[in-house]
């Protein structure tokens, strides 16, 4: 009897320690490509690609002439808060930057940026992928109407 016991309760210490052990893993968002925190903060653009496509008679997407490149010393962009609201800023040529009035909200999930209108709420739309690395971040944006697309490339430099 005595050797059954001790036979559970070792069993339960160690289902005891396998419990101990699950609850200490790593579920924090480390804001890489995905979570917001890697987007805090004032960015520019500093390029744009255009690609335009047109479906074929077999319904296959074939690119329509050449990219059209942009590079910009001044324009637009956004400052992302941690509290995942954003707007919109427009820079002027001496490096000043003045914000949108519109509320906005942003996500990050599996490499995609979603985005939402307080104003006028549709739920979250899909802004496009995303890449963050470091002080620079990529998005491509898609849109489709009928048998046109144009892919958008943007890239942002934070300030």
């Amino acid at each position: 009897m005595k050797k059954y016991f001790l036979s559970m309760m070792s069993v339960m210490m160690m289902a005891l320690v396998c419990v101990g052990f699950s609850a200490c893993g790593d579920d924090d968002n480390d804001g890489g490509s995905d979570g917001n925190s890697g987007l805090v903060g004032v960015w520019k653009r500093v390029y744009k690609r255009t690609t335009t496509y047109q479906k074929n008679d077999a319904g296959q997407w074939v690119q329509v002439g050449e990219p059209q490149e942009k590079t910009y010393q001044w324009g637009d962009g956004f400052q992302f808060f941690d509290n995942g609201k954003f707007v919109e800023l427009d820079f002027n040529e001496d490096g000043s930057y003045e914000a949108d009035d519109d509320e906005l909200k942003y996500k990050v999930e599996n490499g995609n940026l979603y985005y939402v209108e307080l104003d006028h709420d549709k739920g979250w739309e899909l802004w496009g992928a995303i890449v963050i690395s470091g002080n620079q971040f990529e998005l491509t944006e898609e849109e489709i109407e009928g048998s046109r697309k144009e892919v958008k490339l943007k890239r942002y430099v934070r300030l």
